[in-house]
């Protein structure tokens, strides 16, 4: 709770009921009068013409003071910032008398340094305050950077996982921007490996088994549109004619096929850690 004390106005022949926490850093407009030699309640009524125009009254806080007869009046206690836009409306002259008194106000809070003190019991307790103030301050900036250092970390952990999981959706979207049927040749070499090997690879996971010389999916994927056949004829070298079936893979499938083979741990090339790529193009 801040203690309320009065101070004199010599000139108005009054005394002005403040605050402690305000009177140091705040010019009031009995001030604004005395040292502009207008009429205090022409000052009032400027302040007021400022706040009909929406200026921020945080800035004007209304407060009172009693004059030489006792009786209570009322008063501004304006911010450094108020006084500077009640100074604006202000000729040259009387601009630079606020802002001199603004400057005077500003000095007066600074804080001596102890050293300054002729007392030595003050510049001992001064300087006490000076250390304790330092320690605070050390104290404060130790933490500031420990905080700081905790923030890089995440910042590029999270880097490193956003990068990791980047090539993945690279794959998935262009499974997903990819109308057309392939073959899985094609699949194949995005695993690095070849259609003889990858065909094992299927089968060896339970998705096809050969009849033939043919690949075919198991029964209970066979409704769910994985592949599609195409039938083509060509001519015997006796010069009748003959037909084959060539099934390739939807993209639909293609993303079943990725699903199914990433739950057992085998990725394709786009996402597998950079060591590998490099091991396998070395022994290439």
């Amino acid at each position: 709770m801040d203690k309320i004390k009065s101070v004199e106005a010599p000139d108005l022949g009054s005394s002005l009921v403040l605050s402690d926490s305000t009177d140091k850093n705040r010019m009031t407009s009995l001030e604004i009068a005395e040292i502009t030699g207008k009429q205090h309640a022409h000052v009032m009524r400027d302040i007021r013409k400022l706040l009909e125009q929406g200026v921020s009254q945080s800035n004007f806080g209304l407060a009172k003071y009693t004059d030489k007869q006792g009786k209570p009046r009322e008063m501004y206690s304006l911010t450094p910032k108020g006084c500077l836009i009640l100074a604006s409306g202000y000729d040259a002259l009387l601009r630079e008398r606020i802002i001199n008194r603004l400057e005077q106000l500003e000095k007066s809070m600074t804080v001596q340094p102890s050293y300054q003190i002729e007392d030595p019991i003050a510049r001992a307790e001064a300087w006490i305050a000076e250390q304790k103030e330092k320690k605070m301050l050390e104290e404060k900036t130790v933490q500031q950077t420990i905080l700081i250092e905790e923030k890089n970390t995440e910042i590029i952990e999270l880097s490193t996982a956003i990068t990791e999981m980047q090539p993945k959706v690279s794959y998935v979207d262009t499974i997903l921007q990819c109308k057309d049927t392939i073959h899985v040749t094609a699949i194949a070499q995005d695993y690095g490996q070849s259609a003889k090997a990858f065909n094992i690879l299927l089968r060896n996971y339970g998705i096809q088994h050969k009849v033939g010389s043919q690949w075919i999916l198991y029964a209970k994927y066979l409704p769910c549109g994985y592949v599609q056949s195409e039938t083509y004829t060509y001519t015997h070298k006796n010069g009748t004619k003959g037909a084959r079936s060539n099934v390739k893979w939807t993209q639909k499938g293609r993303l079943f096929i990725y699903n199914t083979l990433k739950a057992h741990g085998v990725l394709p090339l786009i996402e597998q850690p950079e060591t590998n790529n490099t091991s396998k193009q070395q022994a290439v």
